[in-house]
């Protein structure tokens, strides 16, 4: 073999490798670990979830239950399927439970809820003890509960209908606000032995 032939492979080799070394970090460029690619899906997903939030004293605030969470980060908004919220007070006792279709939690801890909203007291005792309607939202933080929708409330011996309510778990109030229709029950009084 001759020199010209040996330089030849030689710079045809080195050739060939540069461009293979050139083409592998080449690929890798276009990516950069740290970006968050926004492409409508979520960053973060999950089935079958148990949420426990505790309040800056360390006792329990909140449980939510989902079937589905889809959470993006970008937009800081986290989607729940089938939501189950349970609050509870500050002995640690739970108070109410809200259930939705699905519900939406923005980052300022404002919690929507949309279609078939249930609100259940887990107080016997509690004069309201159910509250329904289709859309609602609740802040996590004063747990004010507010809707734009017709609102039943049903407790002991009453039935009260209206358009628009707002109120707060913590303390266990309700107003209607506009085209309210109430029913009272007298119930009688247990006779002492």
């Amino acid at each position: 073999m001759s020199n010209t032939k040996k330089w030849l492979i030689i710079i045809l080799s080195l050739i060939v490798l540069g461009l293979i070394g050139w083409n592998l970090s080449g690929s890798d460029s276009g990516q950069t670990t740290g970006s968050v690619i926004n492409d409508g899906q979520p960053n973060y997903q999950t089935d079958d979830s148990v949420t426990f939030v505790y309040n800056p004293a360390g006792d329990l605030a909140y449980k939510l239950i989902a079937t589905k969470i889809d959470n993006y980060t970008e937009s800081k908004i986290t989607w729940f399927s089938q939501p189950v919220l349970t609050t509870y007070n500050e002995a640690g006792v739970p108070t109410w439970t809200v259930k939705a279709f699905k519900a939406r939690l923005t980052s300022d801890r404002v919690l929507y809820l949309y279609s078939d909203v249930q609100v259940d007291s887990l107080n016997k005792e509690s004069q309201i003890q159910q509250i329904t309607t289709e859309s609602a939202v609740v802040n996590l933080t004063t747990q004010d509960v507010s809707s734009e929708d017709k609102v039943t409330i049903t407790g002991h011996g009453l039935n009260s209908t209206g358009l628009k309510m707002k109120g707060n778990l913590r303390t266990r109030t309700a107003e209607l606000i506009e085209d309210v229709k109430t029913y009272y029950e007298l119930q009688p009084k247990e006779q002492q032995k």
